[in-house]
C-alpha cells in the first residue's frame, strides 16, 4: 500500500520537477520562520509526528501560529508524499529530504508552541521532554547535513527534487519495482483473452 502511494504521488507531481535549485518554484520564504533541524533530530521527530499532529487536534485552544504550523506541517507532508518515499529521512541524498525536513521542523515547532495552549499543555512538556531524552540519547544534535541550517516559512512549501531521483537507487527501485509486475500482468491477460477467444472458435 505504501508503494502504490508512492507511485499515485510520483505520477501526480513529476510534472513539478526543476532542473535545477535546491528550492521547488512553489516555493516563497514568507510567512512565519521555521527553523531548521539537525538531521539526527530529523530522525527522532520522524517518531514524533504522528503523535505531535494528534495532540494538535485535541488543542480546544486556537490562535493563528498555531494553526499556520498545524497547516504547514500537514500540507507539507503531502508535498512530501506523506513521508512514504524509501531512506527520506535517514538518506541525505534522497530526493525527499529537504521536504522532510520542511515539515518535521513544522511539527517541532508546533509541538513548542502547544506548550503555551493549557488544554494541550502537560501532554506537549511530556512529548518534549521524551524528545530531548532521546536526541541526547542519541547524539543527534550533532548530527549536520545539507538542508539543517536551512529555514523553512509557512508562505511557501518545498517539493521533492525529481531531478534527483533517477540518481537515488532506492527511490528508483521503488518507482520501478512494480513494472515486472505489471509487464506479468499484461502477458497473463493476453494468453488468456486468447484462450478464450480459440474456445469460442470451437
Amino acid at each position: 500500500m505504501r508503494l502504490l502511494f508512492l507511485l499515485i504521488g510520483l505520477a501526480l507531481a513529476a510534472g513539478q520537477a526543476e532542473a535545477h535549485g535546491s528550492r521547488a518554484a512553489s516555493y516563497n520564504a514568507t510567512g512565519l520562520a521555521i527553523p531548521s533541524l539537525s538531521h539526527g533530530a530529523l530522525l527522532v521527530l520522524d517518531e514524533y509526528y504522528g503523535p505531535i499532529l494528534r495532540l494538535a487536534d485535541r488543542a480546544r485552544e486556537s490562535d493563528p501560529v498555531f494553526r499556520k504550523l498545524r497547516n504547514y506541517a500537514r500540507i507539507q507532508n503531502y508535498y512530501c508524499l506523506w513521508g512514504l518515499a524509501p531512506r527520506a529521512i535517514a538518506d541525505e541524498a534522497s530526493p525527499f529530504n529537504e521536504c522532510s525536513h520542511a515539515y518535521l521542523s513544522a511539527a517541532r515547532m508546533l509541538l513548542l508552541h502547544m506548550r503555551d495552549m493549557p488544554s494541550v499543555e502537560a501532554a506537549a512538556g511530556e512529548m518534549i521532554s521524551a524528545v530531548d531524552a532521546e536526541m541526547v540519547r542519541r547524539g543527534s544534535s550533532l548530527i549536520q547535513c545539507e538542508y539543517s541550517a536551512e529555514p523553512f516559512h509557512t508562505g511557501g512549501f518545498v517539493t521533492p527534487h525529481w531531478e534527483k531521483v533517477a540518481d537515488h537507487g532506492p527511490t528508483l527501485a521503488a518507482a520501478l519495482s512494480p513494472v515486472p509486475v505489471m509487464l506479468a500482468f499484461a502477458v497473463l491477460r493476453r494468453k488468456s483473452r486468447r484462450a478464450g477467444a480459440g474456445r469460442c472458435d470451437n
